[in-house]
């Protein structure tokens, strides 16, 4: 393996880490919401 290989693998590795976390992060940022609840039925005969 020449330096210049070993020195590609160096920087590829850690770019790979920073991307596959900003991956992660950007899935649990922009996934949908919960569904929201639905409203507790009113009373009847209150005005």
């Amino acid at each position: 393996m020449r330096r210049a290989h070993r020195n590609a693998h160096r920087m590829l590795w850690p770019a790979l880490a920073v991307l596959v976390g900003l991956a992660l992060a950007m899935s649990l940022v922009m996934r949908a919401p919960p569904p929201a609840a639905p409203p507790p039925p009113a009373a009847e005969g209150q005005r």
